[in-house]
């Protein structure tokens, strides 16, 4: 894996990713935008990491929340490594897509990959063979939803919605003495730094059972560690101290959510003095 850190965002820097190939990398990874952090790539550092890879390395993009786009006044742009293509059967770049997250329909199992018919054929065969592809009623079912005006009309509502989400989470969170070193310009997700907590709260298991004594549920940093080989102890973790916050519920849900934050900073004499009684 390639670290990012919290001192610059969460940035993927684009001379990280020529380090890389000068290293003999055959494939970088990415999801862009990104789950945690709600942090994107956009043009023109996105064409920019492209051009790297061009011809040096196969490029593959998880583009699975690029919906939800908030650097363009929510006007229902989609950020795609598409933009950049030159050739479609030359570059290699595979982009990976579907319904799941954007058009809030997980349980269709639609997706898709675009890339090099070359790759696309060699991925038809391996899907064949392990579940059959995608069922056939939900795929004829997609097709007009993916109309271009369609999609734009579906993306700017869908934008401004869960900017709004944001921006209310952002808000309380503030308010209750979190650092928030970035607002995230993607996703429906806000990685939430504990470290300022009381020792007991302030890592992402404590603070997760402490919330779930509220009837509230955070996914603790640590399971976004990839650590595959157990190289590192748990509490060694760069992402001990973290929560993952999603602003996916419904308003009333993240209201009583935040309301659940609030008692847990209190029972622990967390929560900011000019707060405590309002």
């Amino acid at each position: 894996p390639i670290p990012l850190n919290r001192e610059d965002q969460y940035h993927i820097n684009p001379d990280k990713i020529s380090e890389e190939i000068r290293r003999g990398t055959s494939v970088i990874l990415t999801s862009n935008p990104r789950n945690p952090t709600g942090k994107m790539v956009a043009n023109p550092e996105l064409a920019r990491i492209q051009d790297l890879c061009r011809d040096h390395t196969t490029l593959v993009m998880d583009e699975f929340y690029s919906g939800y786009n908030y650097t363009t006044d929510c006007d229902g742009q989609v950020i795609s490594a598409a933009d950049n293509v030159k050739n479609v059967d030359e570059d290699d770049v595979l982009i990976i897509d579907g319904l799941t997250k954007r058009f809030r329909l997980p349980g269709w199992r639609v997706a898709w990959i675009l890339g090099p018919k070359a790759f696309i054929k060699a991925l038809g065969s391996c899907g064949s063979y392990l579940d059959g592809g995608t069922n056939v009623p939900f795929q004829e079912a997609a097709i007009p939803m993916l109309e271009p005006p369609k999609v734009r009309n579906e993306m700017r509502s869908l934008q401004r919605h869960f900017r709004d989400k944001r921006d209310y989470v952002v808000e309380r969170l503030t308010r209750m003495g979190f650092d928030l070193p970035y607002v995230p310009d993607s996703t429906f997700y806000l990685w939430l730094d504990l470290k300022q907590l009381p020792e007991g709260i302030n890592d992402g298991l404590n603070f997760f059972q402490a919330c779930l004594e509220e009837k509230v549920i955070v996914v603790p940093g640590i399971f976004f560690d990839l650590n595959p080989s157990r190289r590192r102890d748990l509490f060694d973790s760069p992402c001990h101290h973290f929560v993952r916050v999603s602003y996916g519920p419904l308003m009333d849900t993240l209201k009583a959510g935040l309301d659940g934050f609030e008692r847990v900073l209190k029972k622990w004499n967390a929560f900011p003095d000019k707060q405590k009684g309002s």
